[in-house]
């Protein structure tokens, strides 16, 4: 074995754990970059499980917490871990380097138990030939699996009865209807100003009261979104709070809604100007369990890829985003805006409506439509249509009734004039659900039934 490339490997270690007991905020990505194979250290292996342990159990990982993890051993360790570190900042190059020279050593090993197996036995050597090749293929964490593990699978999962941990939004009859898990990509589409903020804040703040959401803004700010969710929560009038005129009834209403309105766990994070791969680096290390884009147009291309025309770069940020929730198991919701019907034309919208890349419907998991409902009140009418569905039914829709004054959006039962003959509803272009009077109680639903 080269010590020269002994020495790279042990060099490497060294900077990302360096890089990791000093900036919490890398410790996501690079927990999510390598594996404990890359560390060819028995200590620094044993620090970087410790690093996954804290984080698989959410805690955030700190020297004093990861030494404890390591039964209270490597506090000299630890130490010289973060002296010789003196920045994170190029914490993601080390992880290169060291991916790149564990993959070196871990050959170079093989190759010279090949030469050894070679010389007794053609069966063994055989065997090293497949691990090198099998390694050699870059291809990190690659999960194979032929029908009888599959069927065994299933039959373990069904036998247990613990039913997965679909994402619910608030509104029944959606639930019931979509299934989304963790790793999925849901794009919410909407014509602008038909409250697709509005019932993503409304969604979110929902989920974010059992999971972490983290919520990446490309227009508005912190307070403007957060103005929307005390009008929603408090039910104060939305005006009065952008014109300063809340009275004092307001502010009771306001501070009696105060643990329900901060205790969910939801995050704004401003991200103008940062690039799919930012989004994924900031949900690994805040450790969020649905990320929620407003909006996909708005997401510039990756690094150094410059001049491709809106379509190659919505295209591209689509395909990006449907990525980060495959390899990092993290959900995604998406805001997009959708093309606006032409003149004299349904304005009910199909997956086509898109705006700038017919990508979005290839790469979404689930699309939802919202929209102005035709001859209604379009301030307070909306219809909220599944337009893909992967593992469900789609083409069906959901009647809402947005009030703008507290940006919320409530459940609508179908009008008496849209129950049709069978014969007709087969031939409209989406069905209204109906029989929503059976479904249970929702308690403190956010989404009312009017």
């Amino acid at each position: 074995m080269s010590a020269i490339l002994t020495d790279l490997a042990i060099e490497a270690q060294v900077n990302v754990l360096g890089s990791m007991l000093i900036d919490s905020e890398v410790v996501g990505p690079l927990l999510h970059q390598l594996t404990a194979e890359d560390f060819i250290e028995g200590r620094y292996r044993n620090i970087f499980l410790a690093f996954k342990r804290l984080q698989s159990q959410g805690k955030e990982p700190d020297p004093l917490l990861v030494n404890d993890a390591l039964g209270g051993n490597y506090r000299e360790i630890l130490a010289g871990l973060m002296e010789v570190t003196p920045t994170s900042a190029n914490a993601m190059e080390y992880a290169a380097v060291l991916h790149r020279t564990a993959l070196q050593y871990h050959l170079a090993e093989l190759g010279e138990r090949l030469a050894e197996a070679a010389a007794s036995s053609l069966d063994e050597a055989r065997a090293v030939a497949d691990k090198i090749t099998s390694l050699a293929c870059e291809k990190p964490g690659v999960r194979i699996t032929d029908l009888l593990q599959c069927y065994e699978e299933f039959l373990d999962r069904h036998a247990e009865g613990k039913k997965p941990a679909y994402f619910t939004w608030g509104i029944s009859a959606l639930d019931e209807r979509i299934y989304v898990e963790p790793g999925d990509f849901t794009v919410l589409g909407g014509y602008p100003s038909a409250g697709k903020t509005a019932l993503a804040l409304q969604m979110s703040f929902h989920i974010a009261e059992q999971k972490r959401v983290g919520y990446f803004y490309y227009e508005n700010n912190d307070k403007k979104l957060f103005d929307r969710l005390v009008a929603l929560k408090a039910k104060v009038s939305f005006g009065k709070i952008k014109r300063f005129d809340l009275q004092e009834e307001d502010f009771e209403q306001i501070v009696a809604v105060q643990n329900a309105l901060t205790a969910p766990a939801l995050e704004f994070v401003d991200a103008s100007g940062m690039t799919v791969a930012d989004v994924r680096a900031m949900a690994l290390s805040r450790r969020y369990e649905l990320v929620v884009v407003d909006y996909l147009q708005k997401i510039p291309s990756s690094q150094g890829r410059r001049g491709l025309s809106d379509f190659e770069r919505v295209s591209e940020v689509s395909g990006d985003l449907q990525n980060l929730g495959r390899q990092t198991g993290t959900a995604v919701l998406a805001l997009s805006q959708l093309s606006r019907p032409k003149a004299g034309g349904t304005p009910e919208p199909g997956m086509h409506a898109f705006r700038q890349s017919g990508q979005i419907e290839q790469d979404a998991d689930v699309a939802l439509l919202l929209y102005k409902e035709t001859g209604k009140d379009p301030k307070t009418a909306r219809v909220l249509k599944i337009g893909k569905n992967k593992e469900g039914e789609a083409n069906l829709a959901l009647r809402m009734y947005f009030d703008g004054d507290t940006q919320t959006f409530s459940r609508v039962f179908p009008a008496p004039e849209r129950a049709e003959p069978e014969k007709k509803r087969r031939k409209a272009q989406v069905s209204f659900w109906e029989g929503w009077k059976e479904l249970p109680d929702d308690g403190d639903n956010p989404f009312p039934e009017e």
